[in-house]
């Protein structure tokens, strides 16, 4: 086998750490964990909080899957022995709310390989077969962000503003926004009230208006719980309680190469290396910078950033 690894943070001179872990133990596991950037900037014994979250579930993969047993737990036990463990390496923080990370993990199992992902990061196999998992309060805070990054276009922003200031909106909420002075309440209303119509959310229309209107900082009250469309399950406070995991398990023999990697790639490329991963991140650049368009998500492009950290990790199952 052989195994290749790529991860590059968001910072484009690069002077700081993102907020991607690759994990790469042969013979046990390949992963990928990618810590819910903490928009509020909150750094913990020295290390930002969403990385620190990635580090922290990474060692708890690591040390739980070094063990042949646990690899063959049942998904429910797996979920709630790593959150069990993660919680109790976090402890010592003693942290009001534990920082959110998401871990997609190719585990050796002898014949097999266990493909499980907990949150947006994803797995490919075969250059063919995505097994990724997307969350609906995603999408509510794109097209927010998106109708917000319009309407101060339009108002005559340079790009640069724009984006800086769309997601300040969508990151710390309509709200915000409105007290900053960037939307009237009217405007803020509209965005709330197109966004449930576009995305048929009548049935969820106070949470919606109260997640837009507070803010992504406040996107963590609907981790591991349940009672709205816009909960999620994570690595975070808790445990998840829906459900939403992907568990397969694939021969090996079927198995020719295995991707993993995190959200901030847009696009996949149609070849399993490295190069076409990179190439394929700056079509995508070129295609939609302020990512607004066809590759709309909660944030775009600037002169000091990409729109996210990004991470892959590939094995050539073939060699060796």
């Amino acid at each position: 086998m052989n195994i290749e690894v790529f991860s590059r943070c968001k910072y484009r001179d690069n002077n700081r750490p993102g907020d991607d872990v690759p994990l790469v133990l042969p013979g046990v596991c390949l992963g990928v964990f990618d810590g819910a950037t903490d928009v509020r900037g909150n750094v913990i014994a020295g290390v930002p909080a969403a990385r620190l979250a990635a580090l922290t579930a990474a060692e708890v993969v690591s040390e739980l899957l070094l063990n042949r047993k646990n690899r063959e737990l049942p998904a429910r036990q797996l979920v709630d022995r790593i959150c069990e463990m993660y919680a109790e390496k976090l402890k010592p923080f003693d942290l009001p709310q534990l920082p959110a990370t998401t871990l997609s993990l190719a585990i050796d199992c002898g014949d097999q390989w266990r493909l499980f992902c907990l949150g947006d990061s994803g797995i490919r196999l075969n250059a063919n077969t995505i097994l990724r998992h997307s969350k609906l309060i995603d999408d509510v805070a794109t097209h927010a962000r998106v109708a917000l990054f319009k309407h101060l276009r339009d108002g005559g922003a340079d790009p640069e503003t724009t984006e800086l200031t769309a997601r300040r909106g969508i990151f710390l909420g309509l709200s915000a926004a409105v007290k900053d002075g960037v939307l009237s309440e009217a405007e803020a209303d509209g965005i709330v009230h197109d966004t449930i119509r576009s995305l048929d959310l009548a049935a969820e229309a106070d949470a919606v208006r109260e997640f837009l209107r507070s803010g992504i900082c406040k996107q963590g009250e609907f981790a591991n719980v349940e009672g709205s469309s816009l909960c999620y399950d994570v690595l975070a406070n808790g445990s998840p309680k829906l459900g939403d995991w992907i568990d397969e398990r694939i021969p090996k023999s079927e198995i020719h190469t295995i991707e993993v990697f995190s959200d901030g790639y847009a696009t996949l490329p149609s070849i399993p290396t490295i190069a076409a991963w990179e190439a394929e991140f700056e079509r995508a650049e070129e295609l939609d910078f302020h990512r607004i368009c066809d590759l709309a998500t909660v944030k775009g492009g600037t002169k000091s950033e990409f729109f996210d950290d990004r991470t892959v990790v590939i094995a050539d199952c073939n060699v060796g």
